[in-house]
């Protein structure tokens, strides 16, 4: 009886050291995230044990660390701090699916799959006055604006959207840190007490994250700059044929090709993948279902971010610049990697993977993540070396800025 008795007081004593070891943890890194600019991330080192990209100690207690997080620490939960995260993906592209699920299990994410729509099967008579679209882009906007609908019926108060053919940085949750510090010093709105309920702030409709061409609202100064990224795309292989200027970083003296922005666009393209608050919601369910509305759903989100939703209902968009979310193609012919329009069969193959966009995507790096390495290869060796190690990918900090 005695030797019982010790062996669950020993038990119970373990159990109580490991929780204050993981709360002490925990708030080390709420106090990392606040709107401090030498604020620093912890990374925990491979001989702590494998991050899965999520920035803690053991997979054994990933769950207990992570979503009991508070503050500006939830970025660092399976859903990157809203209270969700859907996937967009037709039933048929189960490829498609395998991939998403692979990249965003060895991500730490959690997602709900929601199936994509065939738009020849749209009733017009569900069709917003005016919408002329192809099939392709009738079954995108109808998708997401399924998404959307469950936003707003169920009261979910934030969550990002992805495109199935989605990729993203190892480094990913430090660039959401970053992204959610330059949103909230562009809003300059928080609670009474000082604590936004959102990470991101509190009064923000959209983040554009996974746009393929962006530009900054004409006559807004104000830019939150991270410099000396190793996740920002060279210069010369950025293929936006809308961006901003980058000319007073990537100019001069000090000229830094590795500076991302955030700021406040007034137009967008591309939806690989972007985050919506409930209010936002609710706006884009009105301006692109319920008003007259004849665009492919990310030119209507592009001209809402310049134009707002109708008279004194402004629309609040943030962006990176580059994209935080990038794409992934799959080996084998172009005609696979668009589900919005068939492309014809031609002669060029890839006989690999590739994604677009992003310098360590966790595409490119699943066989390091499966053996739990912690330095990721570049797609871009030339600039950053041919590997990097998580702690180096993840060390910009930003600070804002006013244009001249």
């Amino acid at each position: 009886m005695i030797s019982n008795r010790s062996a669950i007081f020993g038990t119970t004593t373990l159990f109580v050291i490991i929780c204050l070891l993981v709360l002490r943890d925990t708030s080390r890194l709420d106090n990392s995230l606040s709107s401090s600019p030498d604020a620093s991330i912890k990374i925990h080192t491979a001989q702590e044990g494998h991050p899965t990209l999520s920035g803690f100690t053991s997979a054994f207690f990933k769950d207990y660390n992570t979503r009991k997080l508070k503050g500006n620490a939830r970025i660092y939960n399976e859903t990157l701090g809203f209270e969700k995260i859907f996937v967009v993906s037709l039933p048929e592209r189960s490829d498609k699916r395998d991939a998403f699920s692979l990249q965003a299990r060895l991500s730490n994410l959690d997602f709900v799959m929601v199936d994509g729509v065939n738009g020849a099967e749209v009733s017009a008579k569900a069709l917003p006055y005016t919408m002329n679209l192809k099939a392709g882009q009738v079954g995108c906007w109808r998708a997401e604006m399924n998404i959307i609908q469950e936003m707003v019926a169920s009261n979910i108060q934030s969550a990002m959207i992805f495109e199935d053919d989605a990729d993203w940085d190892v480094g990913l949750r430090a660039q959401m840190a970053e992204l959610a510090r330059g949103a909230r010093w562009l809003s300059g709105k928080e609670t009474e007490d000082g604590h936004p309920r959102s990470p991101y702030g509190d009064d923000w409709d959209l983040l554009w994250v996974g746009h393929c061409s962006t530009r900054p609202r004409s006559g807004d100064n104000r830019r939150w700059v991270i410099p000396k990224d190793p996740t920002v795309t060279p210069p010369d292989h950025r293929r936006e044929f809308e961006k901003p200027s980058m000319e007073k970083w990537e100019t001069g003296p000090n000229a830094d090709n590795q500076t991302r922005l955030v700021f406040v666009p007034e137009w967008g393209s591309c939806t690989a993948a972007y985050a919506l608050s409930l209010r936002g919601a609710q706006k884009m369910l009105y301006r692109q279902s319920l008003m007259p509305f004849n665009n492919p759903i990310d030119d209507g989100m592009g001209h809402m971010c310049g134009g707002g939703v109708a008279e004194g209902i402004p629309f609040n968009c943030i962006a990176p610049f580059p994209a935080i979310v990038g794409v992934s193609r799959p080996a084998g012919g172009a005609n696979r990697a668009s589900d919005i329009e068939d492309r014809p069969q031609d002669d060029n193959v890839d006989i690999s993977s590739h994604s677009e966009g992003l310098v360590f995507p966790v595409r490119q790096n699943i066989d390091r993540l499966l053996r739990q390495e912690m330095e990721f290869v570049s797609e871009f060796p030339d600039v950053t070396g041919a590997k990097l190690h998580l702690a180096n990918i993840t060390s910009a900090r930003g600070h804002g800025e006013y244009l001249d």
